[in-house]
């Protein structure tokens, strides 16, 4: 089983944040991203964001420049987070209207996917939540979430997976889907094949979850549809060099990856601030693959043994041997 690495086109952006928001370096433009990406070893795929086509850069001319590059498109993202029209909510939104023009947002992902030969879209509905106690009514909201959902999954059926993105918080203080038993719940009442989850590293760290757990509750369900790594200190998105702060962490959600033979990119969800973005992403690359390549070494029968024990040091000595030895 070969780990096949993407990256999103955000880690060339100019990293602002709430302190800089002009951002810490001068953004590169599209094709500048895409040319920089292509010089990275081991990145042979890249997330596009529904708003990076344009008409100054139509879709067909993204195709011929991932083409030209040679990379692929790994999965189209749809975040709404950062357009005003969607303040106060998008797939929940309770006005018809602005409801409506998120859902034209999903429709527009879906239509890339197509036309650029990637296999599913990622719904981050990161501005559908709450701020305030008594602001929205639960009920209301998570019909109208659960109902746009299903529109832009039938609009994808049969050939577009839908995976939708969870995170406790940012930029609402409370965000609607925000645990990896929440999202599960939603795929489960919404029962359609092709809407699943998009499971990632520092979200679940977050939530408070242990990453491994989570990708094993999805892999279980059969509805762990895309995976992207970065990293935190759990308080806050901090966006950080995956492996760089959770080493053991990530290598366990490597290994359910294995397990679970989870054949899509795993993908580079970074936001440099004060780092060369090219430097962060092949490091990041790299501790991905180092990790993926020690786990080759782990006899997983010997571990399984381990476990039945409950013994934590048992497992210890083995993933010891397997991560530090050699």
């Amino acid at each position: 089983m070969t780990l096949r690495i993407s990256t999103v086109l955000g880690v060339y952006s100019g990293s602002p944040d709430r302190y800089a928001p002009q951002g810490y370096r001068e953004p590169l433009r599209l094709q500048e991203r895409v040319a920089a990406i292509s010089k990275l070893k081991s990145i042979k795929a890249v997330e596009i964001a529904q708003t990076d086509v344009s008409n100054d850069v139509p879709v067909k001319e993204l195709r011929r420049m991932l083409k030209d590059y040679g990379l692929v498109c790994s999965g189209v993202s749809a975040n709404l987070a950062h357009d005003r029209r969607f303040a106060l909510g998008a797939f929940g939104h309770q006005h018809p209207k602005t409801r409506n023009a998120a859902i034209d947002e999903g429709r527009k992902a879906v239509d890339i996917a197509r036309q650029l030969g990637a296999g599913g879209i990622t719904l981050r509905l990161f501005t559908d939540g709450f701020d305030y106690p008594f602001q929205i009514d639960y009920p209301a909201h998570w019909n109208t979430l659960i109902s746009s959902i299903k529109t832009t999954a039938k609009y994808a059926s049969p050939d577009i997976n839908v995976a939708i993105a969870y995170k406790c918080r940012e930029p609402r203080k409370y965000l609607t889907v925000a645990t990896v038993g929440k999202a599960l719940s939603l795929c489960q009442e919404i029962a359609m094949k092709n809407v699943g989850v998009a499971f990632n590293f520092a979200h679940a760290m977050m939530a408070g979850e242990n990453p491994a757990e989570s990708i094993a509750f999805l892999a279980r369900s059969s509805k762990l549809f895309q995976v992207y790594f970065s990293e935190c200190y759990r308080l806050w998105d901090d966006m950080m060099i995956p492996g760089s702060v959770h080493t053991w962490e990530l290598m366990e959600a490597l290994l359910h990856l294995k397990l679970a033979k989870y054949k899509g990119c795993v993908t580079i969800d970074m936001l440099p601030q004060r780092i060369d973005p090219s430097q962060a992403c092949q490091i990041a690359a790299g501790n991905l693959a180092i990790f993926w390549k020690k786990l080759e070494k782990l006899d997983s029968s010997d571990l399984r043994k381990a476990q039945k024990t409950l013994d934590a040091v048992e497992s210890q000595k083995i993933i010891r041997r397997v991560m530090l030895q050699g």
